[in-house]
Parts: C-alpha cells; structure tokens; sequence
C-alpha cells in the first residue's frame, strides 16, 4: 500500500489524459452521457472511455449481462466520438475491483495518464473501496456533482487536504493521486427509478435514449427488475 499523505507517482508532465468512467450502467441513461461530456468540455482529456462493469462488488448483480449493457453503452454514445467504450472488465470471472482495472490500463495506454471519473455519491465512500490507495498510484479522481449529495464525508475532506487541485489543467501538468471536484450542472436520472418504471410502462422514459430504448425492447429487458 501506498501512504496516504502524498503524491507517490513519479511526474508525468504534459502527457495527453484519457478519462476512465466505470459504472454498472443497468441501464446506461441521458444523465451519464451528459456528465461524460460535461467532464470532456470542461477537462483536457483526449477522450473518455465508458467501462461497464461485470460483476460490481459494492451492490446486487445486475439483472441484465455485461454485454447487453455494453451493447446499450455502445448505443448511447454513437454519435458522440469523444466517447469511447472500454470492454476491459466484461469478460472477467471476478469482482470488477476499479484498482485492479487501472493497473491494467496503464499498461495498456503506458503513454498516456489515466482520470477516473465518479460522482459525489462514490467518493464519499471512497476510503472503503478496495485498495484505493493503489487507485490513487494509477490515476487522478474526478469527482463529478450529484443530486442529494451535496455534503462531503469526513474522510474525504481529509483526503482532499492533501490531494486535491482547483484547475483541470493541473491534470496535464502533475503526477497522478490529484482529486479534482468539478462544478458540473446537475442530471436527476436514476437507473434505479428508470428500471422500475420499465418493468410496465409502454413508452420510451424521458431519461432514455431513443436508441437505448430500442435496444430494451428488442431483447425485452428489465421486464422483471425489482
């Protein structure tokens, strides 16, 4: 383990970013293609790669496969290039441990630094995440803002303390283990809420791309989501 107080990572100046965002996406919505492009505009990032995980160890499996959610995240970005789909955790017999999964990706992109994007929400949580402070070694954190989590926990206020920068050029400049809170404009869409209502309704939810939405009704999905 790495301690917690410092950089640990040798510099990296003016390497080009790629923005990794993890996430179950069951099923991905407008809220996560939105806050994936809002962190693109607003960060020097040369893209983003969208990486559904297989088996999420902090909730329920989901009801759907990971490559039918991929399939769906696959289809929510299309038309978006800057947007990229990262298939590293679908075919994984493990818990998809996101410390485990940028080890691997700095090997796979050994010139580039690597931003891990979450929302508020998980970083509250993120001193409990397996080995994060190897998450810290391999990446800078972007944390994106959330509805209903406005307040930061203890412990992620200590680690900002040490960690944290105020500009997103800083990603380009610096060694990895920066935290970067962004002031993102704020998407009320929850996949919990948009499985349950996609158990009966008949008609596309507001918070679902139309391809998306094609996709469910193909393969007759979340028919009987909790």
């Amino acid at each position: 383990m790495i301690p917690t107080d410092q950089h640990t990572t040798q510099p990296a100046a003016d390497k080009p970013v790629i923005g990794i965002f993890g996430g179950t996406f069951d099923p991905i919505h407008l809220g996560h293609v939105q806050c994936a492009l809002q962190v693109h505009q607003q960060c020097p990032l040369e893209h983003i790669r969208l990486m559904p995980c297989h088996l999420p160890p902090h909730r329920a499996t989901p009801g759907v496969s990971a490559q039918q959610r991929a399939d769906m995240v696959q289809l929510a970005i299309a038309n978006h290039p800057q947007l990229q789909l990262e298939t590293l955790e679908l075919h994984q017999h493990r818990p998809s441990y996101t410390a485990i999964s940028l080890q691997q990706l700095q090997q796979q992109y050994p010139k580039h630094k690597l931003a891990f994007i979450m929302g508020m929400d998980a970083f509250n949580n993120f001193t409990h995440w397996h080995r994060w402070q190897d998450i810290l070694h391999c990446a800078d954190v972007i944390v994106c803002q959330r509805p209903q989590y406005t307040k930061i926990s203890d412990a992620s206020l200590a680690l900002l303390a040490s960690h944290q920068i105020t500009k997103a050029s800083q990603l380009q400049q610096s060694q990895s283990g920066q935290i970067l809170i962004l002031d993102n404009p704020l998407h009320p869409i929850s996949a919990t809420e948009l499985r349950q209502q996609l158990v009966s309704q008949r008609t596309r939810p507001a918070g679902l791309q139309q391809s998306v939405w094609n996709y469910i009704q193909q393969h007759q999905l979340y028919k009987n989501s909790d």
